[in-house]
This record gives structure tokens, C-alpha cells and sequence, in this order.
């Protein structure tokens, strides 16, 4: 009987069944990344592409510097690779800049800041930014997510006069539990509350679909100077980019898992619903564009874990929609703006209104940021609290 039973789960594999496997991987592949090139209200081959030094520029914000040609000073995260390394050594993480104005041909990236405390060493590595105007043309606070360390998440407070960093200062809190607290930190949202920031942060696992996954994970972190870290919204684990729509809306962050926006408290930190219809793309940041929300994002999981995980160089389809913050709700339909195709955009996270109805458009981990012409682009408006004083 044992005889029979071992017989019946003998399988014989020949090569034909090989080159069926290979050939629906294949189709998974492209089926998992399809994606109808161009479409959107933008054009789909970029005019240019901003060269960066290394690394992908998952997180842009854009700084109006208040001249006549309408430059705003992009910031970007990048890896070093300047040749005599007296500001950021080789291979080492940075936040970089470049300005842009319309018609303008950009000069190279330059350095814009790295933590010098440790000297040149110091461990550093950019992810989320979020960016608060000042009162002054090219002043503002910069706020950035540091997971260099995993364990111990940093959220660095940079000032900015100029469109210079000239000061920075580490804003974790005393909180005994901040290292647990902050674990998983992925995007933030800064916002001006008088004379202090109020620094909501989300928090993404990345192996939440894992059935065995507990439910103690909270998806939003709220920091205070000096007061206890508070969290909210327990065993939601699919928050991503987070965007403050206007002074008296909830909060809006990127439900990755779900392909949705969804709302949630700025006092409670409670999850309110879908503040969307569901997107075509998994919703990476968001960035705000006058009356609307930009979303940035990537058609499939697996051209998007090969791009990540294999090489920054093979393609992942991906696009940008805009949805109207007065039209935010369940069955909210996305207007497409951008459609990169198989040609352009590799794993796309962000995209930034900027000079000349434009958008800037940063990737994972490909290096180089596409500037694509949107005829019918709105004037544009940062992802910014409104300028009070620094």
C-alpha cells in the first residue's frame, strides 16, 4: 500500500515542461507589469533627465528660491561619487540638490547636507522628506527620515536660509520606546503648530502579508519635542506616503496593499475609510499640487521586486495620478497624468510639481530624475504648510 501511495507522487519533468514554466513566468512578468504606454494628460518621453550621482531619489521636494526665472531648488536623496570626497565619501548616502527653471539645462547635483557629527563616517541614509515653507523666498525646514540604523530610526530637522541647509539638529524624541516606536519608519508628514512642528510619521512592513505577522503594528507615529511618542492605528500595516490635504482635513496616506488613499485622524490617529476609488498603479508618495494630490506608484510586485532586488535597470512600470482634494472619497476616480510604459520609469515613487508645468519624477533605486512636460499641468504648489515665520 505505502508502495502505491509513493508511486502515485512520482512526476516526471521533461523539457517541455520546462519551457512552459519558463514561458508563464515569462507572461507573469509582463501580465504582473502591463502597462498602456502614454494616455495621460503628460507626455510620456521625459524632455529631460536630471542626472544624479548614485542611487535613486525615492523622496523629492522642491523649494521656490523667489527669482525671476521661477528656479525652485530640488532636494533629493543620492550616494555620493565625487572625486575628492571632502564633503560625502564615496558610496555614502546624502541629501543632494539641483535648480531648475524653465528652459534652463541643470548643472550637475551638488551636496546640500549629510550629519557631520561623527565626521564623515557617520552612518546615513535618507528616505521620506517633508518640506515647510518659511516666510522668506528660499527659506524652510526640511524634515527627513534617517534609517541607516533600523533599529534606531532618526528624524533629522534641517533649516534653510537661501535655499542653503545651515543648521541641523536630530528631533528624536526621550521616549524609552522610540527605537520600537520607529521601526519600519517610511514617509512623514511635518506640519507648523505655532511656534513647534507636529511631525506625523508612517510606518510600512514590508512583510505584512506574511500570515504570521501580529497585529501590535501601528501605522502612525505622531512626534512632539520633548513629549512621548504617541502611536495610532494598530495592525495596519499597509501606510506609505502621507500628504496634510489642508489645515482642518484629516490626514491622507497611501494604502500600498490596497491601492487606495485612506484617511486618517490628525488628533486621534484613527483610520476613517477610503478617501479613494482603487488605482490601476500601488500608491507609492504623495505630493500636493494646488487643489489636488499627486500619486506616484508602480503597476506590479514582481517587475517592481526584480527592479529593487535584482538590478536598478530593469523595467518596472509605473505612473502618476492626481485626484481632487475636494473630491476625496470611497469611489473617488484618479485622473492619469503620467504613464511611463516599459521605456521610462523604473519603480516610480514620487512626482513633484515644478517650473514650466512640469513634473519631477524620482525613482527607487534607478538613478536620475525624469522632468516630463504636462500641458495641462496646474500651477505648482510643494508639498508645503502655509509660510509662516522660521
Amino acid at each position: 500500500m505505502m508502495d502505491a501511495i509513493k508511486c502515485k507522487w512520482r512526476v516526471r519533468v521533461t523539457g517541455l515542461d520546462i519551457a512552459r514554466a519558463l514561458t508563464a513566468l515569462i507572461c507573469g512578468f509582463l501580465l504582473a507589469g502591463c502597462a498602456m504606454k502614454g494616455g495621460g494628460l503628460c507626455r510620456t518621453e521625459p524632455v529631460m533627465v536630471l542626472k544624479t550621482q548614485g542611487g535613486g531619489s525615492e523622496d523629492i521636494v522642491a523649494l521656490p528660491l523667489g527669482d525671476a526665472e521661477g528656479t525652485m531648488r530640488l532636494f533629493i536623496r543620492e550616494i555620493c561619487n565625487d572625486s575628492n570626497g571632502s564633503l560625502c565619501k564615496s558610496g555614502q548616502w546624502r541629501v543632494g540638490r539641483v535648480d531648475i527653471a524653465t528652459g534652463n539645462l541643470p548643472a550637475p547635483t551638488a551636496h546640500a547636507w549629510r550629519p557631520e557629527d561623527d565626521g564623515k563616517d557617520s552612518p546615513f541614509l535618507p528616505l521620506g522628506m517633508s518640506l515647510v515653507l518659511g516666510a522668506e523666498p528660499g527659506s524652510a525646514t526640511l524634515f527627513v527620515v534617517d534609517i541607516a540604523n533600523t533599529s534606531a530610526v532618526r528624524i533629522w530637522q534641517l533649516r534653510i536660509l537661501d535655499g542653503n541647509i545651515i543648521g541641523a539638529r536630530s528631533i528624536n524624541s526621550s521616549d524609552p520606546d522610540a527605537r520600537a516606536k520607529l521601526k519600519g519608519a517610511n514617509d512623514l508628514q511635518a506640519i507648523r503648530e505655532e511656534d513647534r512642528f507636529l511631525v506625523y510619521i508612517t510606518r510600512f512592513d514590508e512583510y505584512s502579508l506574511l500570515p504570521w505577522r501580529t497585529s501590535t503594528w501601528p501605522a502612525l507615529v505622531k512626534m512632539r519635542d520633548g513629549a512621548p511618542l504617541e502611536t495610532f492605528a494598530e495592525g495596519f500595516r499597509s501606510a506609505n506616503g502621507i500628504i496634510d490635504p489642508c489645515p482642518n482635513c484629516d490626514l491622507v496616506i497611501a494604502s500600498y496593499w490596497e491601492r487606495r488613499l485612506r484617511f486618517i485622524s490628525k488628533a486621534k490617529g484613527e483610520i476613517n475609510g477610503f478617501a479613494s476609488g482603487e488605482f490601476p498603479i500601488r500608491p507609492d508618495n504623495l505630493t500636493l499640487d494646488g487643489e489636488r494630490i499627486l500619486i506616484a506608484g508602480q503597476h506590479g510586485i514582481f517587475p517592481t521586486f526584480l527592479n529593487l532586488f535584482v538590478s536598478s535597470w530593469i523595467p518596472s512600470p509605473s505612473a502618476v495620478y492626481a485626484i481632487d482634494i475636494k473630491s476625496l472619497h470611497s469611489g473617488a476616480i484618479p485622473q492619469l497624468l503620467w504613464e511611463g510604459g516599459w521605456r521610462f520609469g523604473r519603480s516610480v515613487a514620487v512626482a513633484v510639481p515644478i517650473t514650466g508645468s512640469r513634473l519631477a519624477i524620482g525613482q527607487i533605486s534607478t538613478p536620475g530624475i525624469l522632468i516630463v512636460d504636462c500641458p495641462a499641468h496646474t500651477k505648482p504648489v510643494n508639498d508645503i504648510q502655509s509660510a509662516l515665520p522660521l
